[in-house]
């Protein structure tokens, strides 16, 4: 396949606030190619960010966000993850072909240099032979993901909803429940615990609780912080954190203890995050991730708010 030689990258060139205004056009923009996640992973794991612009002439059609690091002078350690964003929506093959060429390049993969790459295409043969083309190798599958378009009106929203999803809500809107609507996660600690707990019992890998708090930081100021929390009488029965990030946002932590199960309380605090979102001009919402095989139930009440199920073609190396 014959690539685009009017493809370029530019490195930090500009202000971080011209790359966050191309930031802030993309509608699906994804939470790790966010600034205030590369300050969460500085603070927490060393990284240093790299923004890239990509251009097709003098066209910008995407950017991207490296994150690197080093030790002892000699290793470094590359993410690329859920990355390229792309200004026009999906690229044709010949100019990704471009794209992951460049990125090549930049970042070997070597005893010295060891990179993470977790491209946001879809998942497709065309694009896996791109990408191996380019030289990079898969070691792992894709991110899976449900992309909730909040765009229509509310009635509209909610008219997309499952039968069972639907009738779960009005359950839990009957159900007498109080909510809390926390724009600045003041409670997060705690919720990070119950997550923890959670994690544990139900056997899947909670994030860590110290990036999400410093997430929580980075993001607040600019608005970028919702967490709800369902009560019956005083007592907490569910609860959500979503970060938001440019036009998108990205659900972030969901537990509900017995009580708040058998109420569908978590139904409650996702729709109430939708009107606040919608109030926020959020357009996407990322419900942060499926595994239909390890993790069906999840899926299935992901599924269920009637968005778009996506994977992307895999981790590479």
């Amino acid at each position: 396949m014959i690539t685009d030689p009017t493809v370029t990258i530019l490195w930090n060139e500009g202000t971080v606030g011209e790359w966050g205004r191309h930031y802030a056009a993309i509608p699906r923009s994804t939470l790790p190619q966010s600034f205030g996640y590369a300050s969460a992973m500085a603070k927490t794991r060393g990284y240093v960010p790299r923004l890239g612009l990509i251009q097709q002439g003098e066209r910008p059609i995407g950017l991207l966000q490296v994150l690197q690091r080093r030790s002892l002078k000699l290793f470094r350690q590359t993410h690329i993850h859920r990355g390229p964003l792309w200004l026009g929506g999906t690229p044709t093959p010949e100019t990704a072909e471009a794209v992951f060429r460049l990125l090549r390049r930049e970042y070997p993969n070597h005893l010295f240099s060891r990179v993470s790459v977790l491209p946001e295409l879809p998942a497709s043969p065309e694009m896996a032979a791109v990408l191996e083309r380019c030289g990079f190798r898969r070691i792992a599958p894709g991110y899976q993901t449900v992309w909730l378009d909040l765009s229509p009106k509310l009635e509209a929203i909610r008219t997309r909803f499952a039968g069972p999803w639907r009738k779960g809500l009005r359950a839990a809107e009957a159900a007498g429940l109080v909510l809390d609507v926390d724009p600045a996660a003041q409670n997060l600690p705690w919720l990070v615990r119950q997550d923890q707990k959670q994690a544990q019992t139900k056997g899947y890998r909670s994030a860590s609780g110290t990036l999400i708090v410093r997430l929580r930081n980075a993001l607040h100021k600019a608005g970028g912080v919702l967490m709800i929390t369902a009560l019956a009488g005083k007592e907490p029965v569910a609860a959500g954190l979503l970060f938001i990030h440019g036009q998108a946002a990205t659900y972030q932590i969901g537990w509900s203890n017995a009580a708040g199960r058998k109420s569908n309380a978590m139904r409650l605090v996702l729709w109430r995050a939708i009107e606040e979102l919608k109030k926020r001009g959020v357009t996407a919402l990322d419900l942060g991730g499926i595994n239909p095989d390890d993790a069906p139930g999840v899926t299935e009440f992901k599924l269920g708010l009637g968005g778009e199920a996506v994977e992307t073609p895999g981790l590479y190396r």
